[in-house]
């Protein structure tokens, strides 16, 4: 409705659909997470909310280059949407887990790819 396609590559979007969602559902078992794990270097909180707060800035600095590190190196750095699809590379494709699509049929696995949708 808002013409996004139009303006953007549909595969980009597709992308970061699906990296969004990934990067939810993850967010989601890490908040549930804090509560038993603690990574060194973070003070442990007993409230899930309040450890942003809690957290030191070196301890930030490392979990900020980490992502940026996996962010750029699972596009062989190749990061803006006018190059990260030069080769015939799937949206959404890292090959992280495909292992679980090994012994289907092609119909199962478009079936699993459209729930990811």
């Amino acid at each position: 409705p808002l013409a996004f396609a139009e303006t953007f590559d549909a595969r980009w979007l597709r992308e970061a659909e699906l990296k969004h969602g990934r990067v939810s559902m993850v967010a989601a078992v890490g908040f549930v997470t804090e509560q038993f794990v603690n990574f060194q270097g973070f003070t442990p909180t007993p409230n899930a909310n309040e450890a942003i707060y809690s957290a030191d800035p070196s301890g930030w600095a490392a979990l900020i280059f980490l992502a940026g590190f996996i962010e750029s190196s699972s596009y062989g750095g190749k990061i803006t949407m006018l190059d990260m699809f030069e080769g015939k590379r799937d949206p959404g494709n890292f090959e992280f887990g495909s292992g679980f699509l090994k012994g289907k049929s092609d119909k199962e696995v478009y079936d699993m790819k459209l729930k990811e949708l």
